[in-house]
């Protein structure tokens, strides 16, 4: 339900910024590239979170950011306006996946990890999938309500989803043993196959991103 909302809403930031609030095609992606910036600048510390108040608690406080950020959409007037909402989206998108990674592997055994992971991926490409062909179907230029909704509905859906999260158990995680060597941001970067793997990993995003956001606004605001 929470990845149809996201889809509801996201990829009709732009064609929102740009044809209702009168935004150039410059400042709207700017906007919309703040949402990252601010992910990548909060995303080292969100770890550290994790392990100091639990995958749970921090994916319920990412939940909210989303909420706060999304919903405040319909009230942009100003650029800055768009970008506070963005960096609000963003901070609590870069809790979001790895927050939910350590509850999904706290909650499971090593044997079903992969299953459980897979079983993720899969619901969430399907609800962002349908929330863009119900998105496509409600928003309109000519009615700046109808974005409206969509941004709402992407709003409740986040606040559903922490609803939920009151009936997920926190996972029983063992103590770290004392004896073992502290690990850090250097080690990861001494990983030579896991950097290769996140760097394949930027340039698909990257051209799945672009293709979408290069597409002629004139034509996207025909589709929606």
């Amino acid at each position: 339900m929470n990845a149809i909302g996201t889809g509801m809403a996201y990829p009709f930031v732009v064609i929102y910024l740009h044809n209702v609030r009168g935004f150039s095609l410059g400042i709207s992606g700017l906007i919309v590239a703040a949402s990252g910036a601010a992910g990548i600048v909060c995303g080292p510390a969100i770890g550290v979170v994790v392990d100091k108040i639990g995958g749970r608690l921090t994916l319920a406080g990412a939940l909210i950011l989303q909420a706060v950020g999304w919903g405040s959409f319909p009230l942009v007037r100003e650029a800055w306006h768009g970008v506070l909402a963005a960096v609000v989206a963003g901070i609590g998108n870069a809790g979001f996946w790895p927050s939910q990674s350590a509850l999904l592997a706290g909650l499971t055994s090593q044997a079903r990890r992969h299953g459980a992971f897979a079983l993720q991926r899969v619901t969430r490409n399907l609800g962002i999938g349908l929330g863009g062909l119900l998105g496509g179907l409600i928003a309109t230029t000519s009615d700046a309500s109808s974005f409206t909704v969509l941004f709402t509905v992407n709003a409740l859906t986040f606040f559903l989803f922490v609803g939920m999260l009151l009936f997920v158990p926190d996972p029983q995680i063992a103590a770290a043993d004392p004896d073992m060597p502290r690990g850090g941001y250097l080690e990861v970067l001494r990983n030579h196959v896991f950097l290769g793997i996140a760097g394949l990993n930027v340039v698909f995003v990257t051209a799945g991103y672009a293709q979408i956001e290069l597409l002629p606004c004139s034509q996207r605001t025909r589709r929606a």
